[in-house]
């Protein structure tokens, strides 16, 4: 027979509370706050629980109602409860959360958790009771527990290790914490140093300056310093220290200290300073790369003990190391024909890596026999190998052998990769060094070839031409050049007034400054004004902006008109004033500015004529014509022509990576004989198509464009089709070989292509036998 359950001896709307409004908000809150609330009475019996704490210990509300609070309790900790209890009715004092040692809670299916609670006395219908806040502390003990775990592996960590000054600083640079790092390195207990300022640690030289508060300033600013200098011991003698300091802020970010990281360099510094001599005496005393390599030898056995040192040194040619011995005995050098794989050798393991291989016992290495063989013959037992890196990149390797089975430690790799940097700078130095001597010695010879060759050309790069015409035109640049005198360039078209143009610019006292174009005849007239002078904002529909004119532009520079007898009559004044006047107005504005240019103007107009006929102002005219310069037409400069034929070929077959290497000699006669109304840049343009069209070594040239009846007329509007350029170019290479296709002399070899694609092709263009071969 069962036994009821205990009834509900307690709510929340019996307190004695102002109003009804303030019961039903603390009924709510009673089921809602995520903490377990039980309300217990003086005998420690549960009398209500919400709904948190049904989930929280696993019991059913009814389950909960009667219970004793000890019940929720581990049996190891009910006998405290009973009097904390009675000490709490009898001082009728509150309990706030985290006051206890740690308690735990009992669920019903016998597991524990931790809890924190809080305990609120009060007054009710039914006497005293006491409202219980249970809250589940499990996720705030693991993480309590894990920072705790964290903060003793860091101590365990910065006690054990030795090799380096660990500690802590306060804002103003006095000595926090002391390791035992810190004690090896300095010589300096913690009962020493705590409490005193980290300036002791520096030279008096340092502390005079302000260089230690300059580092706190520094670490401050910037959050973390780094530096190397040297440092005091408690014995005064000073080691070279690499240091690290980091500045410690709260959550307001304002700095509250700083931990300093502090590592003996010492044996490096003088590992550099040693090398740094040697390898820096050689290098003023000679560039012979032997002589620096010796140097090397001698400067690694101050450092690192050995028996042989040699030097790796990629070879791309043949995905190779060459191996070089640094000196076999004191003072020797010898360089061994020695040349080991990237791939399966100790060597190349340290190159391909970049990073050191350390062997105890040679012998025993998992690399090739083979690839260990120039050591062993010697007697070498143990070696260390590391890279040589110069910007980036690897280039060789630095290895040290000794006799001995494990000579050779971490350590030592680590220095030997210190020095290693300074040996790749100085051997990449000295290679490039003599590099440089043969180009010098080359570039020399070439100079003096060229010396020989050059002639009026010298100072017209971009002008080709060795015809006694151009010379004298040549001769006329280089007397008005130095001058501020206008020059007025007339020619026919194509026959290269810019570039005359920008000759007399590159010789004049302006050609620092800028060589400013306007092509009068490329430019719609309603615009030329605006081009030429500028124009201020609204000084017409569409001038949204401010615009700087050509003329302006050109200050202190050279202003070139191209095509000037197009310039609009109505221009021509306004043009003529800012010559005359050196001054000119912006379009729409009001203000003169101030210009100091040269005018250089061109035209393929006959401008005498034009005056004549009162289409260009004669003021004008001869305030251009000052110094005048004719550009002779290519077909008066026949001699200019082959000259000018090789440089278009070479220019553009470089472009479209042919190897052009002949010009036929009837093609060139043909050239020759041509009218070339178009001039230079006619030519220019046949050549080009010419190089597209050739497919061999010879250049192929489109003979029928050449065949026109009418001397003054030039190449046939009508270009022929590819395939059938491609046609002739085929015949003329068959006939040219007789018929043969193959061989070195055969039309394949002529035209660039294989065997098998010239037959393709003849049979594509339906090229027969007797189209090329004439019977007899």
């Amino acid at each position: 027979m069962g036994h009821a359950l205990p009834q509900p001896c307690f709510s929340i709307g019996n307190l004695n509370t102002p109003s009804k409004v303030a019961r039903i908000a603390l009924n709510n809150l009673f089921e809602i706050v995520p903490d377990a609330i039980f309300v217990t009475n003086a005998e420690g019996i549960i009398c209500d629980a919400n709904r948190q704490a049904t989930e929280h210990f696993g019991y059913t509300h009814e389950q909960l109602v009667g219970m004793k609070v000890e019940e929720l309790v581990p049996g190891r900790l009910r006998g405290r409860n009973p009097s904390h209890r009675e000490n709490d009715q009898a001082h009728r004092r509150e309990r706030q959360m985290g006051s206890g040692d740690g308690p735990f809670g009992l669920r019903r299916d016998g597991t524990e958790f931790p809890v924190d609670i809080m305990l609120k006395p009060i007054d009710s219908e039914i006497g005293p009771v006491v409202l219980s806040f249970v809250r589940d502390s499990s996720e705030q003990r693991a993480a309590q527990d894990a920072m705790r775990n964290r903060d003793q592996q860091m101590r365990s960590i910065v006690e054990s290790v030795r090799d380096y000054a660990i500690f802590l600083l306060d804002r103003e640079g006095y000595i926090l914490t002391w390791s035992p790092g810190c004690e090896c390195l300095t010589g300096y207990t913690a009962e020493d140093i705590i409490g005193k300022h980290f300036s002791r640690l520096f030279t008096h030289e340092d502390v005079e300056r302000g260089h230690p508060a300059e580092l706190l300033r520094l670490a401050g600013t910037r959050g973390r310093f780094e530096e190397e200098g040297w440092r005091v011991r408690k014995d005064e003698s000073r080691f070279w220290a690499d240091s690290v300091l980091t500045a410690i802020r709260d959550s307001s970010g304002k700095v509250t200290g700083y931990a300093k990281v502090t590592r003996d360099f010492t044996d490096r510094k003088r590992a550099d300073e040693a090398v740094m001599l040697q390898l820096t005496s050689v290098l003023l005393a000679s560039l012979d790369v032997g002589k620096l390599l010796g140097a090397i030898s001698a400067s690694l056995r101050e450092v690192i003990p050995h028996d042989v040192a040699t030097l790796g040194l990629y070879d791309p040619n043949s995905k190779s190391l060459v191996m070089q011995f640094l000196g076999l005995e004191e003072g020797e050098y010898r360089r061994g024909d020695i040349r080991l794989p990237v791939e399966g050798s100790a060597s190349g393991e340290a190159f391909r890596t970049r990073g050191p291989v350390l062997l105890e016992r040679i012998q025993n290495s998992p690399y090739a026999k083979e690839s260990v063989r120039y050591l062993t013959e010697l007697g070498m037992q143990s070696g260390c190998w590391v890279p040589l890196i110069h910007r980036g990149d690897a280039i060789g390797t630095l290895a040290v052998a000794s006799r001995l089975e494990g000579a050779f430690v971490q350590r030592d790799a680590e220095m030997l990769a210190q020095v290693a940097g300074l040996v790749a700078v100085a051997v990449n130095n000295a290679i490039t060094f003599r590099q440089i001597a043969e180009l010098r010695d080359r570039l020399s010879l070439e100079k003096q070839y060229l010396e020989e060759e050059i002639n009026l050309e010298n100072q017209f790069d971009d002008i080709v031409g060795e015809s006694n015409e151009l010379r004298q035109v040549l001769k006329d640049i280089e007397t008005v050049a130095p001058t501020h005198a206008t020059v007025l360039i007339q020619g026919e078209t194509g026959t290269g007034k810019e570039l005359l143009a920008r000759a007399i610019h590159r010789l004049s006292p302006r050609k620092e400054r800028a060589f400013i174009k306007l092509n009068c005849a490329a430019i719609p007239a309603g615009l030329l004004e605006s081009e030429l002078f500028g124009h201020e904002k609204g000084a017409f529909t569409g001038a949204i902006a401010r615009k700087i004119g050509r003329l302006e532009l050109a200050h202190e520079g050279t202003l070139f008109l191209d095509e000037v007898g197009d310039l609009p009559l109505d221009l021509q004044p306004k043009l003529l004033r800012a010559l005359q006047e050196r001054e000119f107005e912006r379009l729409g504005g009001t203000k003169p500015i101030k210009v100091n240019m040269r005018l250089i103007a061109a035209s393929n107009r006959d401008l005498a004529k034009m005056v004549a006929e009162k289409q260009f102002r004669a003021d004008l005219y001869y305030r251009l014509k000052v110094f005048p310069i004719e550009a002779p037409p290519l077909r008066e400069r026949i001699g200019d022509i082959p000259v000018l034929v090789r440089h278009f070929v070479s220019l553009h077959s470089r472009h479209m990576g042919k190897n052009i290497e002949t010009i036929p000699e009837d093609a060139m006669e043909a050239l020759k004989r041509w009218n070339w109304p178009g001039n230079i840049r006619e030519l220019e343009n046949f050549l080009e198509r010419a190089v597209i069209l050739t497919h061999g070594p010879a250049l192929y040239i489109p003979m029928k464009e050449l065949e026109s009846e009418e001397e003054d007329t030039g190449p046939s509007i009508e270009t022929p089709t590819h395939e059938a350029a491609e046609r002739e170019h085929i015949l003329r290479a068959l006939r040219y070989a007789k018929g043969s296709i193959a061989g070195a002399n055969g039309a394949a070899a002529r035209l660039g292509l294989k065997r098998t694609t010239l037959n393709s092709k003849i049979k594509k263009l339906g090229i027969a036998r007797n189209d090329y071969i004439q019977s007899g």
